[in-house]
């Protein structure tokens, strides 16, 4: 009795095994294998340092208004390619902070903002983590307002108006100083000077402003790994 169950046994075993051999067998290959497909198919893309992304302001960017840590978003409003590849569709956002900010003061002391981008965001929800900075000729980064060229011009003027005035002062101080002109109109000159440096130091510098829908760079300033959606 005993050997009969147990033949009962092993032959239903046998049935079971081979019945999922056979389903086995008859399984499309694509679905036994569509794991490995999906990730065969996902594609890497690395972005270069110095790769320049345009982006367009969305809000007032201004050293006077603006606050350490804040939050900045830029818009991409075309699509970003790299090699043929579409990193970011039209309708993403660079995402930032303010890392240096400082208000215009006086003496012509500009205004400074620098921002640092951490991250791009697609329409499609995936975020991208790169490490970007706004475009400038230095390649620092750091947005000044006006420069210093024109500060150091300002400077100048204020010193030569100052001086022109005293120059016609100093013939009027001429009786004054002992009835020579020249050496009043020198007299003169000397606290027109003055006068003009007092007003270079009064004067406020300039502070950052960028309009909202301005096209700026953003440059990548560290390789970024990318791995582009395929629903792009």
């Amino acid at each position: 009795m005993e050997v009969r169950v147990l033949t009962k046994k092993l032959v239903i075993s046998a049935v079971l095994g081979l019945s999922l051999m056979v389903f086995g067998a008859g399984m499309p290959e694509s679905s036994m294998t569509a794991s490995a497909a999906q990730t065969l198919q996902g594609k890497v893309v690395m972005v270069p340092s110095g790769t320049s992304i345009p982006a367009m302001t969305t809000i007032q960017l201004s050293s006077s208004q603006l606050s350490l840590g804040q939050g900045v978003s830029f818009s991409i409003p075309q699509d970003f390619y790299y090699n043929n590849t579409l990193i970011a569709p039209s309708g993403s956002t660079v995402n930032g902070t303010v890392i240096q900010v400082k208000k215009a003061g006086r003496a012509g002391t500009n205004g400074q903002l620098m921002l640092k981008f951490t991250n791009i965001l697609t329409p499609f929800g995936q975020m991208i983590p790169i490490s970007g900075k706004i475009q400038t000729e230095d390649g620092t980064g750091l947005l000044v307002g006006g420069t210093k060229g024109d500060t150091a011009k300002a400077y100048a003027k204020d010193i030569a108006v100052g001086t022109a005035v005293g120059a016609v002062g100093g013939t009027i101080m001429g009786p004054l100083s002992g009835g020579k002109v020249g050496k009043g109109a020198a007299m003169g000159t000397a606290v027109g000077a003055v006068a003009g440096l007092g007003k270079s130091l009064w004067d406020k510098g300039i502070d950052v402003e960028v309009n909202p829908g301005t096209m700026m760079n953003i440059v990548i300033d560290q390789p970024a790994t990318v791995n582009p959606q395929q629903a792009y």
